[in-house]
This record gives C-alpha cells, structure tokens and sequence, in this order.
C-alpha cells in the first residue's frame, strides 16, 4: 500500500467501529424503522469521534449487502428477520471495516455460528505472507461443515486510505488460482465470511442508494446542476460511499435524479443491493486486521 497507515488512528477507528457495532445490535428490532436504525448507527460514529467511512448498511434475510435506506424509505424491520448490520469508521480517512448478524426469530443460530466460526478460522490462519487460497480454503471448509454454503462472488478486501475496498479481495471460497498471491506486512485486510442456506451467490438488485466518486471525467457533457452535485460529493466524500439521504438538504434540487443521471455518465459508481440468487437466508460476521511484520492486529 501506497500510503503509510497511522496505526493509532485506525485503533481509534476500531474502538469506535467495536462501539458502533455493539450499539447497533441493541437498536435492531422488529417494527424499528430501518432508516432510523442506520441514522442512529451513524450517529452515534460522529459523536463517539469517527466519521462514517459508507453508510450503514442493513441487510435483512435474502439480501446480503448494500441495502441503505433511500430518501423517505418507510421500510421497517420486520418479525422473525435475520438481519446483517454492516458497519464502517475512519478517522482521517483510516477506515476500519466491521459487520454482525442478528437473528430475531430464533431460528438460525446455527447459520450464525457457522458464520462466526468460519471468521475465527480466518482470523487466525492469516500472518505475513499467507496465501489468499489458504484463507478462502478455511473459511469455505468452515461454512461447509456448518451444512451451508459461502457466498462465492463475496469477498473480504484490503483497505486503504479513504478506500474501502484497495483492489484485493479476499475470498471466502478456496480458489486455487490465488495461491500465489499472498498478505503482505502493512496491509490493512476485512475479512467477511457470508453463509447461506441459498444457492451460495449474491445477484445485482434493482436497488442503488450507495455510491461513490469514480475519479473519472464524465462520458457525456454535464448540466451545471451535476457538476455543482459533483464537485459537491468529491470534496465532500472524497471516494467514500454516500448515500442519497446524506444529501437531504442540498438545495440543487432531485438529488436522487441527479445521482441517477451522475452514474448514467461514469463519475459516480452505483452499488447495487445484492440479493442471494436462491432467495436463502444471509449471515455475515466481519473484522477487519492490521497484518505487520510481526503481528496480526484485529482492529474491530
């Protein structure tokens, strides 16, 4: 990685990130209003000192990831929901990567252990140098002997400097193709085990209330109302995901037209709600941890 990482800030982050997730546990209940969930979450990052790296995602039975309330969402928690909290915080762009699971049926709590176990072993398998085939491999052979199945175009991912995900992916599947590529000291790494009793891959919904700045000039030319948006979220946001809700008082007018046509162009990147392709139940526990020279940090 390019930049130096702080490691103090990012154990800032970690603490407000374990804060933040224990706090979001407590708020998910049936009937709880979703976009008041996720503005409480969000929150409570800010006043504990941090500063929300995406918005807080929460992910309810089928739908694995991405899901955030969009402007005047209304949808509520409903009785019985396996619901995935996911969670992010950075401290001067240091980003710490953290997610859990509740189950309020009562029902799935081995699909919650499996998932658990499953982040344990990958946890403690990785050490400078390890193999990105080794971790899937443990993390797979976990979800397995759970009697479920890995999400397998999910994936762990390291992390930089106002970036949540740096390139690397880190699978949960055991592909021997990456073998050779191996956790180098100094990367900071998320780790994510997803288990489903689905058909272990996740497919784009029609859903998109989170993006971010590309970086890119625009395919097309720009209205003046665009480019004020744009210039808007690039300083703002810098690459960290938004949300539309995020831009609630901006005064330029439909900020979720706006967002729509930014995408359409190119400077924005959309993240779809991603749905289990089988309709089954999600689980996902997460950490993320600061691989050095000598030891392996678990941050959150």
């Amino acid at each position: 990685m390019s930049e130096v990482l702080d490691v103090d800030k990012l154990k800032a982050a970690g603490r407000i990130a374990v804060a933040s997730r224990e706090y979001a546990v407590g708020l998910v209940k049936p009937g709880a209003l979703v976009l008041d969930v996720c503005e409480s979450i969000e929150r409570f990052i800010v006043e504990s000192g941090g500063l929300p790296a995406f918005p807080c995602n929460l992910s309810i039975n089928e739908v694995a990831a991405h899901y955030t309330p969009g402007l005047g969402d209304s949808s509520v928690i409903p009785e019985g929901a396996v619901v995935k909290v996911d969670i992010g915080v950075h401290v001067d762009g240091f980003i710490v990567d953290t997610a859990a699971t509740v189950d309020l049926s009562g029902e799935y709590g081995k699909l919650l252990e499996t998932t658990v176990r499953a982040l344990e072993e990958a946890v403690s398998v990785v050490k400078p140098y390890v193999s990105l085939y080794d971790i899937g491999r443990v993390i797979e052979r976990a979800v397995r002997d759970g009697g479920f199945k890995p999400i397998r175009n999910l994936s762990g991912h390291n992390i930089g400097r106002y970036i949540v995900h740096a390139g690397l992916s880190i699978p949960n599947v055991a592909d021997r193709s990456l073998y050779r590529l191996r956790i180098q000291p100094g990367t900071l790494i998320a780790l994510e085990p997803f288990a489903t009793n689905g058909k272990g891959l996740v497919v784009d919904g029609p859903t998109i209330n989170i993006y971010s700045y590309t970086g890119r000039g625009p395919k097309m030319g720009l209205t003046s109302l665009e480019a004020e948006l744009l210039d808007y979220v690039s300083r703002e946001y810098r690459t960290l995901p938004f949300a539309a809700r995020w831009l609630r008082n901006w005064k330029g007018g439909d900020v979720e037209g706006l967002l729509k046509l930014l995408h359409s162009k190119g400077v924005l990147h959309g993240y779809p709600v991603l749905i289990e392709a089988g309709r089954g139940v999600v689980a996902q526990f997460e950490h993320t941890v600061l691989v050095t020279e000598s030891d392996v940090i678990v941050l959150a």
